[in-house]
C-alpha cells in the first residue's frame, strides 16, 4: 500500500523473470486497476487458478454442509476444463 492508504501495489508472483507492476485502489470488493506497468513476459496459468478456486469452493462447501462429500465433490468440479482437471497438485 502506498504512504495514503489509496493504492494497493502488485507484482508477478515470478519478479525475477516478469516485470508485470499493477496499481488498483484499495477496495477489496471492487479492485479497480489504476496503474499497469509492462506486460507479462510468460503465458497464463488459468488452468491453475481454475483448480484453486475449484478446491477452495470444494473445502467451504465441506465445512458448511452435511453433504456426502462424493455430492460436495462432484458439484464443484463439474464444469471445470479438462486443463484444471488435470492439475495434479491441487486434487492430492
Amino acid at each position: 500500500m502506498n504512504s495514503d492508504s489509496l493504492k494497493k501495489f502488485w507484482r508477478c508472483k515470478y519478479k525475477r523473470e516478469c516485470k508485470a507492476r499493477l496499481h488498483t485502489g484499495i477496495d477489496s470488493l471492487d479492485l479497480e486497476v489504476l496503474k499497469r506497468i509492462n506486460e507479462h513476459t510468460h503465458d497464463s496459468e488459468a488452468a491453475k487458478v481454475e483448480a484453486m478456486v475449484a478446491v477452495n469452493r470444494l473445502k467451504n462447501r465441506a465445512a458448511e454442509t452435511m453433504e456426502p462429500i462424493s455430492t460436495v465433490i462432484n458439484e464443484c468440479i463439474s464444469g471445470l476444463s479438462e486443463a484444471a482437471k488435470a492439475c495434479p497438485k491441487f486434487w492430492y
